[in-house]
């Protein structure tokens, strides 16, 4: 497994970074994935590369890079103070044109076989959503998608696989949020919803200990793998 940094080119000039981790074989299908809100740091790199392992060439880019490029934040009060006033500032609709610029950079990327999906965490869960529904991808994973339920206006334009993970206890998805999100995407045929019971929000994310659900975690991503691996 191999990783390093590249540029991708900004639909509106300029461009930005992402973090590429091309599996041993030394190609894969394609998976964007697109960070929380603390940026491209070791968490998020760390699961980058734990796709990787599992035959995916990863990228992750910088989703923040209009405000703070190459951001790295601490889980804790000085790296959430910060990562809320970025988020606050961020501009979820130039935030869809970048994950579509990053999509069609790892298209291009020869590490880059077969198709290509888009997966995401917390900020990320919201735009791997959008992008099954606004985007040219193969497929999409979002893990508890914080602002889903903001936009099911959209769920009738979804047009790929989609699978969402959601924790039951999960304080920025609270229970009347995920009933709205179920009501919509329910009957839809190329959509799975699962929801972990006693799963907190971050549950997937091994470098937040105070979130972290191991059982939860390892259903959820084999859960995925195996999605994934299923996208023609």
């Amino acid at each position: 497994m191999a990783s390093s940094w590249i540029r991708i080119a900004a639909a509106d000039g300029g461009s930005f970074e992402g973090y590429l981790s091309v599996p041993a074989a030394g190609s894969g299908p394609g998976l964007v994935m697109v960070q929380e809100i603390f940026g491209v740091n070791p968490s998020v790199r760390h699961l980058a590369d734990l796709f990787a392992a599992q035959g995916f060439t990863v990228l992750a880019p910088d989703f923040f890079w209009r405000l703070e490029p190459r951001i790295e934040l601490a889980f804790d009060e000085a790296g959430m103070k910060r990562a809320q006033e970025l988020h606050k500032a961020f501009d979820y609709e130039q935030g869809v044109e970048d994950l579509g610029a990053a999509v069609a950079a790892l298209r291009k990327q020869p590490q880059c076989k077969g198709p290509v999906a888009v997966s995401g965490y917390c900020l990320g869960g919201t735009f791997a959503y959008l992008a099954a529904a606004r985007l040219p991808v193969d497929g999409a994973v979002a893990y508890y998608g914080t602002r889903i339920h903001n936009y099911l206006e959209e769920a009738g334009k979804i047009r790929c696989p989609l699978l969402l993970h959601f924790g039951e206890l999960d304080h920025a998805v609270p229970p009347e949020a995920l009933a709205k999100i179920r009501a919509a995407l329910q009957g839809k045929p190329n959509v799975q919803l699962h929801a972990y019971p006693g799963a907190k929000h971050a549950f997937a994310n091994p470098l937040r200990p105070a979130n972290y659900d191991e059982k939860s975690a390892k259903v959820a991503n084999e859960r995925t793998f195996a999605f994934l691996k299923g996208l023609r």
